[in-house]
């Protein structure tokens, strides 16, 4: 009886904390600590009712985002009033519809398809919400979690994204989701989180759905309020740096560089290192491609259509990871304030901690200052004046 009594009770814990219970966390918990007048997570307390698949609707509060529940549409009903449902999708959303239930009145608003597959939106005190697809039976609504929130400020673990304009002090340019906290460390902490600099987050291949959403948590955590550039390319594995352009065409992959230094147009760039680190072939063929997207990005001769469409740019510094030419140890052991006292170090731990489905490979850790894979070294491969 003991035994089931602490297993409940645990498991309500989870849910009264969901955006910051994971295991090998240490300093998530600081980052999103509840503060005073925050909004609560009503959904332990909340009745949902699916249009089909009801056996598998607890999907959608187990705090587990390797879940996913689908269904027609679903309903919500709370003896609380609600004043916002966060949402994290499966899927890139297409449009979709929210109806509140406010003092017996309907109100309903259309979201249009803007690829956030997280998305936080606003209640006026409902006690029964109903979220469907704009088309009947879409194939693609399919929902990861969901938290419907009292009235109060918007909790932090909230994701609440903005668009990157065409302009940014920073970009992050990298491989895969989680090589953002392992090989660069305190750089979206200290630059998107501390310091509120205009940080964009460059993925060349999200690899798959569940990582999409890990990487979202990490980043958020991290202090990026930007949403991320996802892009096109798959995740595939190689030891050497002509293979990995041979599975996409070295022409594509750099003109999609070049794309990204023209459209988001940064002040400074950081990506990986040449060798690809650990030897990776994605990791290799990011370092190239930017590295040859520095001249490119400012020749309109070069990929002259999204010269066309965005300009040419020219960076000012493009930092690489472990590189030789004019070293910097850069500090990301000051405490920051923004993150209560914690250092860009172990935010980047705790971030890194948010992408879970990668636990399984023991031998990665955010790479410390004095680590073969130092997250605190870089060099400032190429400069303009």
């Amino acid at each position: 009886m003991l035994k089931r009594l602490f297993v409940a009770l645990m498991a309500l814990l989870m849910l009264l904390s969901p955006a910051f219970s994971q295991e090998g966390a240490p300093f998530l918990d600081i980052i999103y600590a509840p503060k005073q007048g925050d909004a609560r997570d009503l959904s332990p307390y909340c009745t949902i009712k699916a249009d089909n698949n009801q056996k598998n609707v607890f999907r959608l509060t187990d705090r587990d985002y390797d879940t996913r529940f689908n269904s027609e549409g679903f309903n919500i009903y709370t003896s609380e009033k609600a004043y916002g449902i966060y949402i994290c999708f499966d899927d890139d959303p297409k449009g979709f519809r929210v109806y509140q239930y406010v003092d017996g009145t309907a109100y309903m608003a259309e979201y249009p398809a803007d690829g956030y597959l997280h998305q936080y939106i606003p209640l006026d005190g409902a006690t029964q919400i109903r979220v469907e697809p704009s088309e009947a039976k879409a194939k693609w609504f399919s929902v990861k979690e969901v938290y419907v929130l009292s009235q109060g400020n918007t909790p932090r673990y909230v994701q609440v994204w903005e668009q990157p304009d065409n302009t940014c002090d920073i970009m992050v340019l990298f491989a895969h989701p989680d090589d953002e906290m392992l090989f660069f460390g305190g750089v979206i902490p200290y630059y998107a989180g501390e310091l509120k600099q205009d940080v964009v987050a460059a993925v060349i291949t999200p690899s798959n759905k569940l990582r999409k959403s890990e990487l979202l948590n990490a980043l958020w955590a991290a202090g990026m309020r930007n949403y991320p550039v996802m892009g096109p390319f798959s995740d595939k594995h190689s030891k050497r740096l002509n293979t990995a352009y041979d599975y996409f065409g070295k022409n594509k992959v750099r003109g999609y560089i070049v794309e990204l230094f023209r459209k988001y147009r940064p002040e400074t760039v950081f990506t990986h290192d040449i060798e690809g680190e650990y030897g990776h072939g994605m990791h290799r063929m990011c370092a190239d491609a930017a590295i040859y997207a520095f001249d490119a990005a400012a020749d309109s001769a070069a990929f002259p259509n999204t010269a066309a469409a965005y300009g040419t740019h020219g960076v000012k510094k493009l930092y690489v990871h472990l590189s030789e030419t004019n070293p910097e140890v850069f500090d990301w052991d000051m405490p920051l304030e923004y993150f209560e006292g914690l250092t860009g170090f172990e935010v980047a731990q705790a971030a890194y901690s948010l992408h879970k489905s990668q636990h399984r490979y023991e031998q990665f850790s955010v790479e410390p200052k004095d680590s073969k894979y130092s997250c605190y070294k870089f060099g400032l491969h190429m400069q303009r004046d």
